[in-house]
């Protein structure tokens, strides 16, 4: 074989390429591989060097400061046991020799070893802060190891490729040989005894017919073609007589072809032609249909060609509040846009329109020819228009919803019975407050007020009476602070008064004073004078933090303090606060162990369907079993959980355990009884949550459409575009949604209409005053008429007496919640309400049982 490659250049062509390929191939991977074991070995050993410096750091600043010399040769000692390290080598902060173990320094080469430098911290006990470095933790680690794994790696390699190229070449020249080199020399046989006495001799090749030929049977083919036309010209030129007139025939029968051609094109022409004239008529009948359908529009709708508007709809008319269409020719949109929006506008206007067509739309405020300003939104696109290029441009007055966008904006950041700032405009003005103070040097005073006797005045006089003494608290202190101050209600009877700018303690003494006793002064309630004190706590931007939210916790330690002190006084804070953050640790303590030890439960809510009164599911709401405080709600740990990451967990189970009842309710006959479930803003950026609800689903055996994932506004916003994703993965797979809390939060509403979301759940401080505010009323009403527009049903959260259950039935709220029918119970208690039958009689609006089967 390798003797008829050596007489065969085109054999030595393709050994010598095969050759080449196989050995930059070779070369290629093995480098490649090489390099990456080689970076994988030193990640390893870096990995090994990291899970050290977590595993040892902490308990080696123990033993230091401890003087615990013994327990920590045994640490050293075991780290230089650890598999690449060499030696583990201590110092102290002034770089002076501890101890070492493995081998000395001297006779590691540094070429090829890995060192990583500790620093050994000691954290004071009871702090997170005060942290003491009392050494420094040299290793050292060899990667002679994974030199050595290289080197047999690369001999393993060679020897492969040198194999494999050996096989390839021979089963390649066997190749060759067998389908190309002996077909060739037939053929080049055939050629040398071709001559004119043989044409009518075939070339034929010594193989097997294949169903698809190949180049051999191509060129065989080429060559008995070739002798065939030699032999057919032979044959012409000895009748050239018959083929002339067989040739003068066949033109003849060309030039009638021809002219049946050109006749057929004729009529093929003459079709094009009658077709254009009905698509052109067809066009008009379309322009005159979309004329008739813009003037209909309520939108205003104008098209502009050249600068000029040169069409106007009536929509336009009432919208502008023009005369007529000449009023409204004779300017352009520009003209319309306030002083204030113009450069929004010229902007706008100005931006180039896509070459596609897509239309390109803003907001923005104009004014109408009356004078008043309405907020539009403007949607602009080419098209054409009497056979050439125009502007569309379509105007939606969008003056309602930016009105009612703004009062959930503003309810958002304020106190809905004071008006005052809540927590979260609160921190925002703190942070403003901080920054200018970190410009300017001064300081920043935060004090926490708290009512001392509210909540006796809501006892015996009621709720009433409580928040008519909220909002005389508020009048008095807004007249005690300055404009520049910001007065901020959290929630209950807890006030914040910010100052800045304000150095001098006397100042602040006297302010202090001046607001305990104004607070103090007597207020006529329910026809008898009631006087309250209140306990003030005082934190000092930059004296006790720097950051608003820990400047507001210690405000809140130190008015706690003064509490205890016996009320009715004022607190600096002081580092020796710091009994309520142990109190904390603790908490968090048992809440990393509140899983394992099986200490949560879940109680359910039952859902209301006004329509038919009965129960049509439940509301799945998490309790702790506390070992030593008992039964605690979740106002006493999600926010500690969630502040130390381990909602994710919890929810996790509440999930998994909420998908199981609901499938007991099922198995145990009640088929009709889906289950919701509250989800936190960190669930809802974990990755791969959806994979954790199709779990549960799976494990569980429910069908999706049993669940209901309920999100706040405020989490929905945290992150919209990836929130709009996660949420219709979830739709896909057939869970539910729904907005919980709805109009607590900022509500954007172009993000609401990209949710994919069946049910919007009404915050019960809506339904508290529901039958006593107007406001709250009509604010109701219109959500209620919002949502039903939007296709999306209505649940009323906190409904706790009839007369706010008629108003919400009036309105044509879908479902309710609240202690009016039922708080939340155990499941076994809510599968015996539906047993039962319990109910709302729609007519009588009374809570009925009767026992029915399910």
């Amino acid at each position: 074989m390798f003797k008829h490659a050596q007489s065969n250049p085109l054999g030595r062509r393709v050994i010598a390429a095969i050759l080449i390929c196989s050995t930059c191939l070779a070369i290629l991977a093995t480098g490649a591989q090489l390099v990456f074991d080689y970076y994988q070995g030193v990640s390893g050993i870096d990995a090994r060097l990291d899970e050290i410096e977590h595993a040892y750091a902490e308990s080696i600043a123990t033993s230091l400061w401890t003087m615990d010399e013994q327990q920590t040769r045994k640490q050293i000692e075991g780290i230089a046991r650890l598999p690449d390290v060499m030696t583990a080598e201590l110092r102290d902060p002034a770089d002076k020799f501890l101890m070492r173990a493995g081998v000395p320094l001297s006779s590691v080469a540094a070429a090829n070893t890995i060192r990583r430098h500790i620093p050994i911290k000691f954290t004071e006990r009871g702090t997170t802060d005060n942290k003491f470095q009392v050494a420094t933790l040299e290793i050292t680690a060899s990667i002679d190891g994974v030199y050595a794994e290289l080197r047999n790696k690369v001999l393993l390699i060679l020897v492969t490729q040198t194999t494999k190229t050996a096989i390839v070449v021979l089963f390649t020249l066997f190749i060759f040989r067998r389908l190309v080199s002996r077909h060739l020399s037939s053929i080049a046989t055939y050629a040398q005894r071709l001559d004119l006495n043989r044409l009518g001799e075939t070339l034929t090749l010594n193989r097997q017919s294949t169903p698809h030929p190949d180049e051999l049977d191509i060129v065989v083919t080429a060559f008995n073609d070739m002798t065939a036309s030699i032999r057919r010209d032979v044959d012409e030129l000895a009748l050239y007589r018959q083929g002339l007139e067989r040739l003068v025939e066949a033109r003849t029968v060309e030039l009638a072809q021809q002219v049946t051609e050109r006749e057929d094109a004729i009529r093929r022409l003459n079709l094009e032609i009658t077709d254009r004239l009905h698509a052109e008529q067809t066009a008009r009948e379309n322009e005159d249909r979309y004329r008739q359908v813009v003037e209909m529009s309520p939108d205003a709708i104008t098209i502009e060609r050249d600068g000029r508007i040169i069409f106007v709809n009536r929509g336009t008319l009432n919208l502008l509040g023009a005369r007529n269409e000449e009023q409204v020719k004779a300017v352009t949109l520009f003209d319309m846009a306030p002083p204030e929006e113009q450069a929004v506008m010229r902007q706008q206007l100005d931006a180039i329109l896509p070459s596609d067509g897509e239309p390109h739309s803003f907001e923005v405020k104009m004014r109408r020819f009356d004078g008043t300003l309405i907020d539009v939104e403007i949607r602009r696109a080419i098209f054409q228009y009497d056979g050439a290029s125009a502007i569309q441009t379509v105007i939606h007055d969008i003056t309602h919803r930016k009105s009612y966008e703004e009062q959930l904006r503003r309810q958002a950041l304020h106190d809905a019975l004071t008006g005052l700032p809540n927590r979260l405009l609160l921190l925002d003005r703190m942070e403003q407050a901080i920054a200018a103070a970190q410009r300017d040097g001064s300081t920043v005073h935060v004090m926490f007020f708290d009512l001392d006797r509210f909540k006796y005045v809501n006892d015996t006089l009621g709720h009433d009476a409580g928040d008519e003494l909220l909002k005389t608290i508020t009048r008095r202190m807004s007249l005690c602070a300055r404009k520049s101050d910001t007065l901020a209600r959290l929630g209950g009877d807890e006030f914040v008064l910010m100052l800045e700018g304000v150095d001098c303690e006397d100042t602040i003494y006297r302010l202090v004073q001046r607001l305990m006793a104004t607070i103090c002064e007597p207020v006529v309630l329910g026809g008898q004078d009631v006087a309250v004190t209140c306990s003030i706590g005082i934190s000092v931007y930059p004296h006790d933090a720097d950051e608003a939210g820990t400047l507001l916790k210690y405000a809140d330690a130190a008015m706690y303090h003064a509490k205890e002190k016996g009320r009715n006084g004022v607190e600096r804070y002081t580092a020796e606060m710091d009994k309520r953050a142990n109190e904390h640790l603790v908490m968090e303590a048992h809440l990393r162990r509140a899983l394992e030890r099986n200490e949560f439960r879940l109680v359910y809510q039952p859902l209301l369907d006004l329509r038919s009164g009965r129960i049509a599911g439940a509301e799945a709401l998490i309790r702790w079993q506390h070992p030593q405080l008992g039964m605690l709600a979740p106002v006493r740990f999600i926010s500690l959980a969630e502040e130390t990451g381990l909602i994710n967990g919890i929810g996790e189970w509440v999930i998994r355990t909420a998908c199981l009842q609901a499938k007991a309710w099922m198995d145990a006959g009640v088929s009709h009884l889906p289950v919701s479930v509250n989800l936190s803003t960190q669930q809802l950026i974990r990755p791969h949550f959806d994979a954790e609800v199709a779990s549960a689903l799976k494990n569980s055996g429910l069908p999706a459409h049993s669940l209901e994932l309920e999100i706040t506004e405020s989490a929905s916003m945290r992150d919209p575009e990836r929130t709009v994703q996660l949420l219709h993965t979830l739709t896909a797979m057939g869970v539910g949604i729904a907005i919980d809390d709805f109009g607590t939060g900022y509500s954007n509403l172009s993000y609401l209409k990209r949710f994919p979301v069946r049910r919007l759940k009404l915050d019960r401080s809506f339904i508290s005053d529901i039958s006593t505010s107007a406001t709250d009323a009509a604010l109701t009403q219109s959500i209620i008429g919002m949502a039903h527009s939007l296709g999306l049903a209505v649940v009323a959260e906190g409904v706790e007496n009839v007369n706010q259950l008629r108003q919400l039935v009036a309105y044509g709220c879908d479902y309710l919640q609240g202690y009016y029918f039922s708080p939340p119970v155990a499941p076994e208690s809510l599968l015996a309400m539906v047993r039962a039958g319990r109910a709302i009689d729609m007519r009588s609006l009374a809570v009925t049982e009767a026992s029915v089967s399910v």
